[in-house]
């Protein structure tokens, strides 16, 4: 009489260490890439910040001011002089604080002129740190709005930044576009 045996279904040592290698080169490969995406990602916030700066800069611009004594203020944008906006984290990168984040709802939102004069402020924790700086009156007015991260604190910062000016026209122009540097640092 034959006994039949019964064949084992497992996989063989190789089999396994093929599979292993293949989800090793996957991770290898998906793991950069994800970082990477999450990084980009992260920048949106940036962009967000100087396309408020540039509204409240346009609005501020547009809107007509009167001094205390009733006569009429030439146009400008907030601040003038090149006077920066007051800042909650004046020389420190966001991605170096604790946490990793600027605590969102600073004081200096709702006391600092030039920010009230643009209706910015940021309540929630963030990772980039906006600027503002204007100068001169009428047609020679500009402003230059930028924001700035070290997301990793390796000292190597994320530069955001957006300028605008009077064209001949008299109309407010400018970088559409926000010029970046070390988008990804």
């Amino acid at each position: 009489m034959t006994i039949a045996r019964k064949k084992s279904g497992g996989f063989t040592l190789v089999e396994l260490m093929i599979v292993v290698a293949i989800i090793g080169i996957l991770a290898a490969v998906a793991i950069p890439a994800f970082t990477r995406y999450v990084k980009k990602s992260r920048t949106s916030e940036a962009v967000g910040h100087l396309n408020k700066e540039w509204a409240g800069s346009l609005t501020y611009y547009e809107s007509d001011h009167i001094a205390a004594a009733g006569t009429m203020l030439p146009k400008r944008f907030p601040g003038v002089d090149n006077t920066a906006a007051g800042l909650a984290n004046a020389g420190k990168e966001c991605g170096c604080t604790t946490g990793g984040r600027c605590a969102g709802g600073d004081t200096v939102w709702g006391k600092d002129a030039i920010w009230l004069a643009l209706n910015f402020a940021v309540p929630d924790p963030h990772n980039y740190l906006p600027r503002y700086v204007s100068a001169g009156t009428g047609p020679a007015a500009q402003f230059t709005a930028s924001a700035s991260g070290d997301l990793n604190c390796n000292a190597t910062t994320s530069n955001f930044s957006r300028q605008g000016q009077i064209n001949s026209n008299g109309d407010v122009t400018g970088s559409y576009q926000p010029l970046i540097a070390n988008e990804l640092e």
